[in-house]
């Protein structure tokens, strides 16, 4: 074939694989997505299993088009070993060996044809990723300031899951309004846990999956997870790919991005695997099978590790059967403490610069960072402990032993800072100590993990240099370590455009919204902390101040400072200094 030949055969491939990947993606969310007969569903497993034959085509077109064909099935190797599975289970089928059908046997399964539906379904949605993956590596080299990348990454979670979650099989009564089901996406994937409809109660199975999904996906950053598989594919990333990353996940050392990709993705499933493994401990007698049993658990792993709050009890953790539980609550609160460490701090304990062995003792040498984010994690989570204690001993704490009260205390003041669960009625907290919740959520957590707010570390240079502006000192000091002034503007940016943010939105719900000031305060302070703690007012909300909350959750996942870089476009740096002129400010 001529050369014009090929490329008219490549690109009429192209438009064919396109379609038939549109088509074959849309009749698995048709039959999943949907209620269907069951002579729609026999309709679209015939076009499943065209999609599939069309897929396996196009990749014998691409093999006899491409002239180095070695270097093309070592790019696309992952492809090619599913075609030759397939190849292999055709031929041993003519023999009455069918590999499919020894499963379906050793599983016990009356229709065969369903595992073979089963993994078409799985090799489309495979190739469709996949496919995805290699266009997020595009994405990586393209001009797309990394800021840019980030906010749409999330933009692009939101608005799919929201698309997911209408679909008839995500809810218990096939239907719910875009508003709900945007609300919903949003707070599931900045890990924020307030919810307008109920999650154990409206959405079924289905829809609770896509819901633990968006939060992992969201509590980790879909680049992350894109980039992370992609790295598989590829066989690796190049020098502009790295430095796009390096600012996405704030890692000092460029040549360092794929090990750390690799251990932050391993780190956070083995964390929530071995927490889904203790919940199961701790509850599986309170259900009727191991499976609900199992999957209850992982989702509350996930959601506590991810900081996100979403729990399948109507009452959140306030449920009977685990609010006295102090295993249960005991691993929610270590899991949501690690995912509220942040993985800087997670790996700094794993550096060669961290551990240090002398005479057989291990000596820990932390760096700046880590010492602020674990100091500052214990002094809140041990003095908002003692405060809670102090402020609702006569309140939401009577009638609860004294082990009990102090427990409670410390789950709470976990909790406050990140995640939103709850084991108490905050509805009932006084205000007081619903004025202290306010700080925690403004402060949040360590940078560079799952949970939100300002972060202690900004807190604390924030502290440091309005303690060195007191004491006239030039530079700002935190123990034995000057902070860059360029840090120290930063961190009060952050906190001005936290504060502006907040008042804003707080500004206009109280023209929509008939509640109380400290009821949509604390609304606004949990939505842009990303924690999920409610005075009881979220599903009561109008749509504008839905809205307001969701563009508040957004900004508070994301950051204040990379929403503004993300929409400002940046000017070039002034190579001379203007006149200066004082003004008072007295």
């Amino acid at each position: 074939m001529s050369e014009r030949g090929k490329e008219i055969l490549n690109l009429s491939s192209r438009i064919i694989l396109i379609i038939s990947g549109i088509i074959g993606i849309g009749s698995i969310v048709i039959e999943y997505g949907f209620r269907v007969s069951h002579a729609e569903i026999r309709l679209l497993h015939y076009i499943s299993m065209a999609v599939v034959f069309i897929f396996v085509l196009y990749q014998f077109i691409q093999l006899y088009i491409i002239k180095e064909k070695l270097a093309h099935i070592k790019q696309h190797k992952f492809e090619y070993f599913i075609i030759s599975f397939i190849l292999v289970e055709f031929f041993l089928s003519l023999i009455d060996l069918s590999l499919i059908k020894q499963i379906g046997s050793a599983l016990d399964l009356k229709d065969i044809t369903f595992l073979y539906i089963v993994f078409a379904h799985v090799y489309i949605i495979l190739g469709i990723v996949i496919r995805g993956l290699r266009y997020n590596m595009k994405i990586l080299q393209s001009r797309l300031h990394p800021t840019r990348i980030f906010i749409l990454s999330f933009l692009v979670t939101i608005l799919t899951g929201a698309l997911l979650l209408m679909l008839p099989a995500s809810t218990v009564s096939g239907k719910i309004n875009f508003i709900d089901a945007l609300f919903t996406s949003t707070s599931a994937v900045c890990v924020t846990g307030l919810i307008t409809v109920d999650t154990a109660t409206y959405f079924t199975t289905f829809g609770q999956i896509i819901i633990m999904l968006l939060f992992q996906t969201g509590g980790l950053g879909l680049m992350t997870f894109t980039t992370f598989f992609a790295i598989f594919l590829s066989g690796g990333l190049g020098i502009r790919e790295r430095i796009l990353l390096h600012d996405l996940l704030n890692e000092e050392n460029i040549g360092a991005i794929t090990r750390v990709l690799v251990y932050l993705l391993v780190t956070t499933f083995v964390i929530e695997i071995v927490g889904a493994m203790l919940l199961f401990q701790s509850i599986h007698t309170k259900f009727d099978s191991i499976y609900a049993a199992a999957f209850n658990s992982l989702f509350h792993s996930v959601s506590a590790f991810c900081n996100a709050g979403f729990s399948l009890f109507t009452l959140n953790l306030m449920d009977p059967s685990v609010q006295h539980n102090y295993l249960f609550l005991s691993v929610i609160s270590f899991l949501i403490i690690l995912g509220g460490l942040g993985f800087p701090t997670i790996f700094g304990f794993f550096t060669k610069k961290t551990t240090r062995t002398s005479f057989g003792k291990i000596k820990i040498t932390l760096n700046l960072q880590n010492s602020i984010v674990i100091f500052m994690t214990l002094f809140l989570i041990v003095g908002g402990t003692i405060l809670f204690y102090l402020l609702e001993n006569s309140n939401t704490l009577t009638g609860l032993n004294e082990l009990d009260k102090w427990f409670q205390s410390y789950f709470q003041s976990v909790t406050t800072r990140t995640a939103g669960f709850n084991s108490l009625n905050i509805s009932q907290l006084t205000v007081p100590t619903s004025i202290m919740f306010l700080f925690l959520m403004f402060v949040g957590a360590g940078p560079g993990g799952t949970a939100g707010g300002i972060r202690v570390t900004t807190f604390a240079i924030i502290v440091a240099s309005v303690w060195s502006i007191i004491r006239e000192q030039r530079q700002v000091k935190i123990g034995n370590r000057s902070i860059p002034n360029e840090i120290v503007v930063r961190s009060l940016l952050k906190m001005f455009m936290t504060i502006l943010f907040i008042t804003l939105v707080l500004f206009g719900l109280t023209f929509f919204e008939d509640k109380s000031l400290l009821d949509l305060a604390f609304e606004c302070f949990s939505a842009f902390g990303t924690v999920g703690l409610s005075r009881g007012i979220t599903p009561m909300l109008t749509v504008p101040g839905k809205l307001g909350i969701i563009i508040l959750m957004f900004i508070g996942r994301i950051g204040p400072l990379a929403f503004i870089y993300g929409i400002i476009k940046a000017k070039e740096k002034l190579r001379y200094d203007l006149p200066s002129e004082n003004i008072s400010i007295l």
